[in-house]
């Protein structure tokens, strides 16, 4: 089975390179969005990428899971398995939603777009000087404008409906996103929102219980 893999909030295929996967796993690569273009429709523009002629399942990071689950209201996958992500709005801190929703990204300038590395370290959970500094070189590679639009589609996401084909799998130390105690998850203790890196052995042998073995 074909299983397909989006990166979190403009992350490219580097963020997968720590996982030792028994399956064939394709990254998929995050086009330009369009100016003030909601993410369903953006992800109709992205599903172009997938190949619907033979069995697949999505693998979505973070931002790159909410989009997975977007996907799977206008496709067929088997699975879509979320990794340090949000399944709905209420996964989503108020004060952040309440900041997207009154405008005031659009307040920011553009230097101020990506916050001090001391902050997102903290945020992603990252201790580590190999993490750290592979995370600071994805920070300094994400386009500005593609942050501010993906910032703004996380604030509005409105998505309320928990998908029967979805598995999530969550760091009980995540700072970023919530994953409500009522929803049935892996919970992988003590990892933060950078776990897909700094604990992929972890997550690795998840994945390759819920997928590996699959056809």
């Amino acid at each position: 089975m074909k299983v397909y893999a989006i990166g979190g909030l403009g992350v490219d295929e580097r963020v997968f390179s720590e996982l030792n996967p028994n399956f064939e796993l394709t990254p998929l690569s995050w086009i330009r969005p369009a100016s003030n273009e909601p993410l369903q429709d953006y992800a109709r523009r992205f599903s172009i990428q997938i190949d619907q002629n033979e069995p697949f399942s999505i693998i979505g990071i973070s931002f790159g899971g909410m989009l997975a689950i977007e996907l799977n209201k206008i496709l067929q996958p088997k699975k879509i398995i979320l990794i340090s992500s949000a399944s709905s709005k209420s996964d989503i801190p108020v004060a952040f939603r309440i900041f997207g929703h009154a405008g005031l990204l659009n307040l920011i300038p553009n230097f101020l777009m990506k916050p001090p590395f001391f902050v997102t370290r903290w945020l992603f959970g990252v201790h580590e000087p190999r993490y750290q500094s592979i995370l600071r070189k994805i920070i300094a590679d994400t386009d500005v404008d593609f942050l501010r639009w993906a910032l703004k589609g996380i604030t509005k996401w409105n998505n309320v409906e928990i998908p029967g084909n979805m598995i999530r799998i969550h760091g009980s130390s995540d700072r970023l996103l919530g994953c409500s105690k009522n929803e049935s998850a892996f919970i992988i203790k003590k990892a933060g929102h950078f776990m897909v890196m700094n604990r992929s052995e972890e997550l690795s042998q998840i994945l390759n219980e819920l997928i590996g073995t699959e056809k």
